[in-house]
């Protein structure tokens, strides 16, 4: 709530300067920990859109930035559409982002983790928008898959435990350390 105000403080008094930078960087890196979408989102924007112009970002500030709102477009708001549109028209290229969309955009659960291993903290918070999602997605593909699981190998797959995959409302079955997916129909 502080954050928010100091920020409409800054942005009433119409400051452009370094202090305003910094302090918008400050919030957004912050906020993103707190996963507060409602403060870095409109921050990011303010940063790359107004700030920018006035105090330019370095270039290192101006893709961590502008990662973090494609992550945010394409984890929390799951806009892939529009996160290539802006990585396009920013002409943003990063190894890792690429990573992680491209992870989005085929449902690769596998991918997503790497790439998540490979991120800053900043961007692991971000990614964690994705989770939920693609856990659901390799559930989904198990199922159709497989007939049973060891119950070890579906937790790690889908970064959740046996109690949680239940409140997804799968209806498999655990035998064991087995986890029944689907039983072969009797002929």
């Amino acid at each position: 709530m502080a954050m928010r105000k100091l920020r409409e403080a800054i942005v009433a008094s119409a400051r452009n300067d370094a202090f305003a930078k910094d302090v918008y960087i400050f919030v957004i890196r912050t906020t993103i920990l707190l996963r507060h979408p409602e403060s870095y989102h409109p921050a990011i924007l303010h940063l790359l859109r107004r700030l920018h112009l006035a105090s330019p970002l370095n270039d290192v500030e101006k893709k961590e930035f502008l990662g973090y709102w494609l992550l945010d477009l394409a984890c929390r708001q799951q806009d892939l559409a529009s996160a290539f549109r802006v990585r396009n028209f920013y002409r943003y290229r990063t190894q890792k982002v690429d990573m992680i969309l491209s992870a989005l955009v085929h449902g690769n659960w596998v991918m997503l983790r790497l790439a998540k291993r490979r991120a800053d903290v900043y961007e692991t918070s971000l990614m964690q928008w994705a989770d939920e999602n693609m856990a659901n997605h390799a559930t989904q593909c198990m199922g159709k898959s497989y007939l049973s699981l060891p119950k070890e190998y579906v937790e790690r797959c889908t970064g959740l435990r046996w109690g949680e995959l239940k409140k997804q409302k799968v209806s498999w079955t655990l035998d064991g350390g087995t986890i029944v997916i689907r039983q072969m129909k009797k002929r």
